[in-house]
C-alpha cells in the first residue's frame, strides 16, 4: 500500500513550494506577501525559505514549474483553479513514465517487476469508469455555464430551487449520478450553482433520473423546474412530452410508484420527456425535465424560460 501520492506529498509538493517561495523572495516579495500569494501561513513560508534545499531527482521538472507559477503569482491575474491546474498537470506528466514514476518504482521494486502501468492507465484515459465520470462532470459544468449565462432562467426556478443531475449509461445507484449540492439558486436575478457538481449529491432527483433511464433509454440528465400551469402550458411548445400525475407527491419513490400505473407514457425513443407533479397542501408543483445530456437539456430549458419571459 505505497501509492505515488507518498512521493508527491513528501517530495514534489514540498520542493515545489520551497522553489516558488524562494523565487518570489528573489523577486522582492516579503514573507507576508509570499504567504498571501501562495495561500500559506507566514510560518510555513518562513520554514520553506530557511530549510536547506533537499537533493531530489524532481529538481528539473520543478524548476520549469517554478518559473510558470512565479509568473502567475507575481501578476495575481491567475485564479486558484489555474494554479492548481499547473501543479497537477506537472505532477501527472511526471507520473506518466517520467521522474515520479522512476522514483516510485525505485521505492517499490515490486512495481518494476510487474511493469506497472497504473498511472498511464488512469491518467491516460484508459480507465473507462474514470473517463465516464469525467465526461458526466464536464457535461454538467457546461450545462451550468449555459444556465448561469441566461437572463431568463430565473423565470422557471421553483421556490425549492432547481437542481440538475446527470449520469452515464451504466449508472445503477444514486452514487453513480452527479448533481449540484445545495441546488441552483438565484442571486441578483441570475441562476448560480454555488458548489461544483458531485456524485451522490441529490438523492431525490437522482432516483427519478435512474427510473427515467429505464423507461426512456436515451435519457441521461434531469432538471427540476417550476411546475406552475404557465410553465406546463409552454413546455410542450419547446419539444417536451409531458406525463402528468393526478395527485401531488413529494418523495421520489411515491412518484415512481405512481408512474407505473400512468396512462399515455411517452414512448421509449422519446428524447425529451417530462413529468409534472401537481402541487398540494405544503407541496409545490414541480416539473421534471429529462434529456439525453445535461448540456442539451439546459439549452432546451433556456428556450422554455425565454418563452416564459416573452
Amino acid at each position: 500500500m505505497r501509492p505515488p501520492c507518498e512521493i508527491v506529498q513528501r517530495d514534489f509538493l514540498r520542493t515545489t513550494r520551497t522553489f516558488v517561495a524562494r523565487s518570489l523572495k528573489e523577486e522582492g516579495f516579503s514573507q507576508t506577501e509570499i504567504a498571501l500569494k501562495m495561500d500559506l501561513t507566514q510560518a510555513a513560508v518562513s520554514k520553506y525559505l530557511s530549510q536547506p534545499l533537499a537533493k531530489t531527482k524532481l529538481a528539473g521538472d520543478i524548476t520549469r514549474l517554478t518559473h510558470t507559477l512565479t509568473e502567475m503569482l507575481k501578476t495575481g491575474d491567475s485564479g486558484a483553479d489555474q494554479i492548481v491546474r499547473e501543479i497537477c498537470s506537472a505532477c501527472m506528466r511526471s507520473r506518466l513514465g517520467s521522474t515520479l514514476c522512476e522514483m516510485h518504482q525505485d521505492k517499490v521494486p515490486s512495481l518494476k517487476a510487474v511493469n506497472c502501468q497504473v498511472c498511464s492507465q488512469l491518467l491516460g484515459g484508459r480507465d473507462d469508469e474514470l473517463a465516464d465520470r469525467a465526461t458526466v462532470i464536464g457535461d454538467i459544468l457546461e450545462a451550468l455555464r449555459i444556465i448561469e449565462q441566461s437572463e431568463t432562467f430565473e423565470a422557471i426556478v421553483p421556490q425549492v430551487r432547481a437542481n440538475l443531475v446527470a449520469c452515464n449509461s451504466p449508472a445503477e445507484t444514486v452514487k453513480d449520478v452527479a448533481g449540484v449540492p445545495g441546488r441552483i439558486t438565484i442571486i441578483d436575478g441570475r441562476a448560480r450553482a454555488l458548489i461544483s457538481p458531485q456524485f451522490g449529491a441529490s438523492q431525490h432527483t437522482a432516483e427519478l433520473l435512474l427510473h427515467a433511464k429505464k423507461t426512456w433509454p436515451r435519457i441521461r440528465a434531469c432538471l427540476c423546474v417550476s411546475g406552475t400551469q404557465n410553465v406546463v402550458r409552454i413546455v410542450t411548445r419547446v419539444g417536451f412530452q409531458v406525463l402528468s400525475m393526478q395527485e401531488p407527491e413529494s418523495t421520489a419513490s411515491k412518484i415512481i410508484e405512481s408512474l407505473k400505473t400512468a396512462n399515455q407514457v411517452p414512448g421509449q425513443r422519446t428524447s425529451f420527456p417530462a413529468i409534472h407533479v401537481p402541487g398540494g397542501y405544503g407541496i409545490e408543483p414541480i416539473l421534471y425535465l429529462f434529456g439525453p445530456s445535461a448540456k442539451g437539456l439546459s439549452e432546451r430549458s433556456i428556450r422554455l424560460s425565454d418563452a416564459m419571459k416573452s
